[in-house]
């Protein structure tokens, strides 16, 4: 949104940022793991932010698994960008799916890996990391 002074564009941004939304996560999500394009191209796939969540976090799992370090780095990057700039509905989402699924996807991680992982996440979702595993008792 651009502020306007007697119909001239002062290319100012509102102060009020729009949020992103998971239509918008999908072209970003995308834009790192093309191949991740053939996931979504089933319609039921990206109507709500947490199949979309759900999809890049699979994603994320094969990465993981196949010791993808530059692309999975980059998708971490990118979580914490969905994270700090999505709407209420994506980040309900991200914490729901990706941080609930954090210990499952590293697991059977060497703990340099695991580390690694963990220090590109954002302070926020690091924070709602460790909220959800003090409130689940572990």
């Amino acid at each position: 949104m651009f502020l306007f002074f007697k119909g001239i564009n002062l290319g100012i941004k509102d102060s009020k940022q729009i949020k992103m939304n998971h239509t918008d996560a999908v072209r970003e999500i995308v834009k790192i793991i093309p191949e991740s394009q053939e996931d979504f191209k089933e319609s039921y796939q990206t109507k709500t932010p947490f199949m979309v969540i759900s999809i890049f976090t699979k994603q994320i799992k094969k990465l993981i698994k196949n010791h993808d370090q530059k692309i999975l780095l980059k998708s971490i990057t990118k979580m914490n960008q969905l994270y700090k700039k999505g709407d209420q509905a994506l980040k309900n989402a991200i914490e729901n799916i990706f941080i609930y699924s954090l210990d499952s996807l590293t697991f059977c991680c060497e703990p340099s890996y695991k580390d690694l992982i963990f220090s590109k996440m954002s302070s926020g979702l690091q924070s709602n990391y460790l909220r959800q595993i003090y409130k689940s008792g572990i």
